[in-house]
Formats: structure tokens, C-alpha cells, sequence
């Protein structure tokens, strides 16, 4: 079994024109975590999410518009990380409206 390890996200550009973004995370369509980020800001000690998964795993990000935190939620970034052991590494997320990035690295 491989394990997918989160270790930070950096808003470099955020999607709310106004006050903070919402971002969550999901691993294999779970969500794993979710806070509040400014642009410019880091999250690196919050955020440590690991899970085991074999073969590959989804990892999701997306931004809350309110309520229900499973649900609804805008997609900013979607990617497919095999098992392969990886040093970190980053994923990017960015459109006109945003720019992230997800720290992570893949182990056995």
C-alpha cells in the first residue's frame, strides 16, 4: 500500500473577490480538510493529511460557497496520483479566477 501525504497549500491568487477562501480537500472523494486562506497566505502545519490508497487516488480541491461542506463546493483542481513513490511535489490549480498550490508526496 502506497500513502498520499498533503503537506501544504499556498493561495497565491484567490477565487473570492471578497474576504477569505473556503478550501477543502478530498482524497478518494472524502474530504480531509478544510479551513479558511488569504491570498499570499501558506498552510503547512494544519494541514498534514495522509491516507493509504492502491494503485492511484483522486485528490480534489474545491471552494466552499456556503453550508453544506460535502456539497457545495466550486472545483478548482482535480488530479490522479499513482502509487509510485515520489519525492514532494507540487499540483498546480489555476484558471483567470485563482491560483493554488498543493504540496504532497507519494511513499510505500
Amino acid at each position: 500500500m502506497a500513502h498520499v501525504h498533503l503537506t501544504e497549500l499556498k493561495c497565491i491568487r484567490q477565487q473570492d473577490i471578497t474576504g477569505l477562501d473556503e478550501p477543502v480537500l478530498f482524497i478518494a472523494g472524502i474530504r480531509v480538510w478544510n479551513g479558511k486562506i488569504n491570498r499570499g497566505q501558506m498552510i503547512d502545519a494544519g494541514l498534514d493529511v495522509r491516507r493509504e490508497f492502491s494503485g492511484s487516488v483522486l485528490v480534489e480541491l474545491k471552494e466552499n460557497n456556503g453550508g453544506d461542506l460535502d456539497k457545495n463546493n466550486k472545483l478548482l483542481g482535480s488530479w490522479t496520483i499513482p502509487d509510485t513513490p515520489r519525492p514532494t511535489d507540487k499540483l498546480t490549480a489555476t484558471s483567470s479566477g485563482y491560483h493554488y498550490e498543493l504540496y504532497y508526496h507519494v511513499g510505500s
